[in-house]
């Protein structure tokens, strides 16, 4: 069985010129309880993701994007089931001939169509259709690339030599599409396969974002930001310049995907991984925990939907942490133990309560060993020490500008081999001691990713198989950690 984890945003607005916001969007989210789409159907048909942009005149371009999006997934997700491309195929033409009968059956519609870009991710990989030039991102490890090709004329123009991509950029004819649905009875479509990989952010958007933002521009947003500040980001940028035609976007991020294990091949695993990595390890379930607003679900419910990363709170107090030169040694020395730390008691015993007082935080005396457990929250990046090496640093960046940084064993990965740029995470681990530097090191003990918006964390990377349990027994966070396969999620009490 496959396992997906993702996070969406999207947005769309009318911009500051046009009345009528005649771009339009739709996600598997949307749909799943329409169209009643029950787990089976995802795991075999994927999730789709999915912008149009109409045009045409007395609001017919409104109309025909809706219907391309209605019709799209109704169509992929409940017709015939042959294979993801030839299904979507199908389902983009009779979106194509869907609009085309309209305009033809309504003089007011004539002449209206859509452009039209879709994305599809199933387990490793990622699917893209575009009909026009609304385009396919695909922002991996600090860089972005267009995926698509504009069906426009300044489009063909530059592939032909005639204008550089800076002419066609601020061509008066920029506009013009050589290609849209419901212009033709009917349409070709292009398809573009990705391998997908965690960290990926594939961006969906109309002509409104990215006549006005740079390519450049967005990968330096989504590279700096968690996805719902980049959104927003997007969005305001684009209103700043003067926002002249419809903005519509969609971001999907892939957070982990990978494929069963079993428990008794770790030790093995953590043996061989420097000699061979081995992708396709599932470090996410489709069991997920659904808390309501009062509490945690009374039974986990199975995970295949969005959720937006934790924004995490200002950081009250910690340490600051610079990145080891070398892994980090076995056992760690000793820190003097905080006079003063959250959650701990009257008797100095073990306890902390994650969120006290909106902090980030804590350190908490170990009574095993004395050792001091820190949790810290924020923005997460991971570099590599050298392409041949088995280690790699982690940076995370607090909401206060404090860094801590660890170095962690790729072969600890739950998952893939991960690499974090611009996204919220989560690392526990040992304090040691300080540097000559003045600085500190921290021992890595877990490494979290955000699960959804009822503070819930899921474990991408451990330092052993008893790290979740040691984490949770010392935060008192045994009644809050729900089992799943090869993947455990911890609900914070905030």
């Amino acid at each position: 069985m496959q396992h997906i984890l993702y996070s969406v945003q999207t947005r769309t607005h009318p911009g500051n010129v046009r009345e009528n916001n005649e771009d339009a969007l739709g996600t598997v989210l949307d749909w799943r309880e329409v169209l009643e789409l029950g787990d089976d159907v995802l795991q075999q048909r994927g999730h789709l993701f999915a912008v149009a942009d109409g045009m045409g005149g007395h609001a017919a371009g409104e109309v025909a994007s809706n219907l391309a999006i209605s019709t799209l997934f109704t169509e992929y997700y409940t017709n015939e089931w042959v294979d993801p491309k030839t299904t979507l195929a199908a389902a983009i033409k009779t979106a194509n001939q869907a609009i085309f009968e309209m305009a033809g059956d309504n003089a007011a519609m004539s002449g209206m169509g859509t452009t039209l870009v879709a994305a599809l991710y199933q387990p490793e990989q990622w699917l893209i259709a575009n009909v026009g030039d609304s385009r396919a991102y695909l922002f991996r490890t600090g860089k972005i690339r267009q995926v698509t090709q504009d069906h426009s004329w300044v489009a063909e123009q530059v592939s032909s030599g005639i204008l550089t991509q800076d002419q066609a950029s601020h061509h008066p004819l920029r506009n013009v599409i050589t290609r849209s649905l419901g212009g033709e009875a009917t349409v070709n479509v292009d398809f573009f396969s990705l391998d997908a990989r965690p960290g990926d952010i594939v961006l969906l958007c109309s002509d409104g974002l990215s006549n006005v933002v740079s390519e450049k521009e967005m990968g330096k947003i989504l590279h700096a930001y968690t996805l719902d500040e980049a959104a927003e980001r997007l969005l305001g940028l684009s209103l700043e310049r003067g926002a002249p035609d419809n903005v519509t976007f969609a971001l999907v991020q892939l957070i982990g995907d990978g494929r069963r294990r079993s428990r008794s091949l770790l030790p093995w695993l953590a043996i061989i991984a420097a000699v061979l990595i081995l992708g396709g390890f599932v470090y996410w379930s489709f069991v997920r925990q659904a808390p309501s607003p009062a509490g945690p679900a009374k039974s986990p419910v199975v995970a295949i939907g969005t959720f937006t990363p934790v924004v995490t709170p200002a950081v009250t107090s910690g340490p600051s942490v610079s990145a080891p030169a070398s892994p980090p040694a076995s056992t760690p020395a000793t820190p003097t133990a905080p006079s003063s730390t959250p959650g701990m008691s009257a008797a100095g015993e073990s306890s902390a309560r994650l969120g006290h007082e909106n902090a980030v935080v804590f350190a908490t005396p170990d009574p095993a060993d004395a050792r001091t457990l820190l949790f810290v929250s924020g923005q997460g990046r991971v570099e590599p020490i050298s392409e041949d090496e088995d280690w790699e640093t982690l940076i995370v960046v607090t909401d206060a500008g404090e860094t801590f940084s660890a170095t962690l064993d790729k072969a600890r990965y739950v998952g893939h081999q991960t690499t974090i740029v611009g996204g919220q995470v989560a690392l526990a681990g040992y304090a040691q001691e300080t540097t000559q530097g003045g600085e500190q090191a921290l021992e890595p003990l877990l490494l979290l990713s955000p699960f959804d918006d009822s503070d819930a964390f899921a474990v991408i990377w451990r330092a052993d198989d008893d790290a979740l349990q040691t984490f949770a027994q010392r935060f008192g966070l045994d009644d809050r950690l729900t089992p799943a396969p090869d993947s455990r999620i911890i609900h914070l009490n905030r």
